[in-house]
């Protein structure tokens, strides 16, 4: 074959893969997009689920969808993560599942091996809330041994300034990140369309980045429409653990860190269903 035809031929090839794959032709960069707080709202859960990409679903326990929804983004190629609550400074309800500050040890680990257990292909964790219980090194170490006996990754969701997290996992080298980005602190069409933004100019600058979402209608309507995005700025959409190796430490104050992700919105609980003490048959807390 002739070197120009083959030239074409190749490069052929190569639009084919980038158009059925859907990921931009010679990629800058990297972004990884978690959606929290999957397991309340079926409707919701399924339309993140089948969302066009690999994004990654961050599936509260003890749900009363999270399971299902589980099931169906692992079908589907999605990634899935346990959204671990843990204790916050605005005293909101952790529900069933919660890790709250003051556990012993034996009663942390018995709640987390709980939760890991609720939720099916789970390759990883970031915290639900934590704006207390993150800023604790003891207990974020217990939560940092656990997961690298299990080889699991962690994402630190960074709600509060002052997080242990991401230190306790680097010290024993726990495959680990933050995220960079919130996507819908502010439900807005046009505010999330400017983190979307921010997160993919981050994620050429950087080589990576992680941005965390909600399942809010605003914020998945723009996903919907992500890949034009991606082709835009060259930037590929990965699942979260593909961004866990060969990465910088990363250090300092995120803008708006102690803002989002507080609590799972008020429109995505159920009206029948209610939190669950995780001890309510083992008697071992006197909550």
């Amino acid at each position: 074959m002739p070197k120009p035809i083959a030239h074409r031929f190749a490069f052929g090839l190569l639009l084919l893969l980038a158009i059925s794959t859907s990921q931009p032709l010679y990629a800058q960069g990297r972004l990884a997009i978690i959606i929290d707080d999957i397991g309340y709202n079926l409707a919701l859960g399924k339309r993140s689920a089948d969302l066009n990409g690999d994004f990654t679903l961050a599936v509260l326990p003890f749900t009363p969808h999270g399971t299902e929804v589980a099931e169906r983004a692992h079908q589907s190629g999605k990634e899935i993560m346990l959204h671990a609550p843990m204790s916050n400074r605005h005293h909101y309800s952790l529900g069933r599942g919660g890790l709250v500050s003051g556990m012993k040890h034996a009663e942390f680990l018995a709640v987390l091996r709980q939760n890991l257990a609720d939720i099916p292909y789970i390759k990883g964790v970031n915290n639900h809330m934590g704006s207390q219980l993150t800023e604790q090194a003891e207990p974020m170490r217990w939560l940092m041994e656990e997961l690298k006996t299990r080889q699991l990754y962690f994402v630190d969701s960074r709600t509060s300034a002052q997080t242990q997290a991401l230190l306790m996992a680097e010290q024993i080298n726990l495959p680990s990140r933050r995220r960079d980005v919130f996507l819908d602190d502010e439900r807005t069409p046009a505010a999330i369309r400017y983190q979307l933004e921010r997160a993919l100019k981050q994620a050429q600058q950087q080589g990576s980045a992680i941005a965390i979402g909600h399942p809010y209608r605003e914020t998945l309507a723009q996903l919907e429409q992500l890949q034009t995005l991606l082709t835009q700025y060259r930037v590929q959409l990965v699942s979260a653990s593909q961004l866990m190796l060969n990465k910088k430490v990363q250090t300092g104050i995120v803008r708006g860190a102690a803002l989002a992700c507080q609590a799972p919105p008020m429109g995505l609980w159920p009206q029948t269903w209610a939190p669950v003490d995780p001890f309510a048959d083992l008697g071992i807390l006197g909550w």
